[in-house]
């Protein structure tokens, strides 16, 4: 297991981080598996899917409507560890559309399964799912084994994919500038902070905007934080109070 996660640590591109992943849940048992990302509780933006063994129907009506109703990775949030389903999803938590789907997807492969949430890095998250056809419940080595897959394979997949993504570099100066807007601050309040004019701040904000290929604050934001040119506000909440505790007492 060892040479096969450093294999995936080791994928070149997604074609080949896919081999891989299946290779080393093959050694647990384990012969189909599904990826979606974006990981959110908020659906609405919906969910890119990688199916890696599932039938092409349960494919087609995934991608059309189930990810909507699919509780497995929003409930993935509630485990630090891989989980086991249907042994630890408790159904009456789970709405009758959700419980609907379940049925659905029993019938596809999926009765029984493990899932695990998968962190990446800029707050990135996705969810991978696989089958169990063994007849008792995988065991606690099996289920961290599959965790480590997912976070391998997801953390090596977020770097394949920045790898193609080229962004022309922000100057000191046009980071400050956008720390301070995805904090809040109008553009007389940055100049004032600054110590710029306010047509300096204007014109630091279109190079940002023609750089990050956005076209407004808010999607310039959040590409921000997903290619990790900043730190959130929470992040930078905690440092502080970790440097003032840290701080000799006088």
């Amino acid at each position: 297991m060892t040479r096969a996660l450093g294999a995936i640590r080791d994928a070149t591109d997604v074609a080949g981080l896919r081999t891989e992943v299946m290779h080393a849940l093959g050694l647990c048992g384990i012969d189909a598996a599904f990826f979606v990302a974006p990981l959110a509780r908020d659906m609405r933006a919906g969910r890119l899917l990688t199916n890696m063994g599932f039938p092409r129907v349960w494919e087609r009506h995934y991608r059309a409507r189930l990810h909507f109703v699919d509780p497995l990775p929003t409930l993935s949030f509630d485990f630090s560890n891989a989980f086991f389903w249907p042994e630890d999803v408790h159904s009456g938590k789970l709405s009758k559309q959700e419980r609907r789907y379940m049925e659905i997807a029993s019938q596809y492969g999926l009765a029984c399964g493990i899932g695990v949430a998968c962190y990446g890095p800029h707050g990135r998250a996705g969810f991978l799912g696989t089958a169990w056809t063994g007849d008792i419940r995988p065991s606690d080595n099996i289920l961290l084994t599959v965790h480590q897959i997912g976070q391998t394979s997801f953390q090596r997949y977020c770097q394949i994919m920045r790898e193609h993504i080229d962004i022309t570099p922000l100057s000191n100066r046009e980071l400050e500038v956008l720390g301070w807007m995805c904090s809040g601050k109008s553009n007389p309040a940055m100049a004032e902070i600054i110590g710029v004019s306010r047509s300096s701040i204007d014109a630091y904000i279109r190079r940002i905007f023609a750089k990050l290929g956005t076209t407004d604050r808010t999607a310039a934001c959040v590409r921000a934080y997903s290619l990790g040119l900043i730190a959130s506000q929470e992040v930078v909440t905690l440092v502080e109070k970790a440097r003032v505790r840290d701080e000799p007492r006088r």
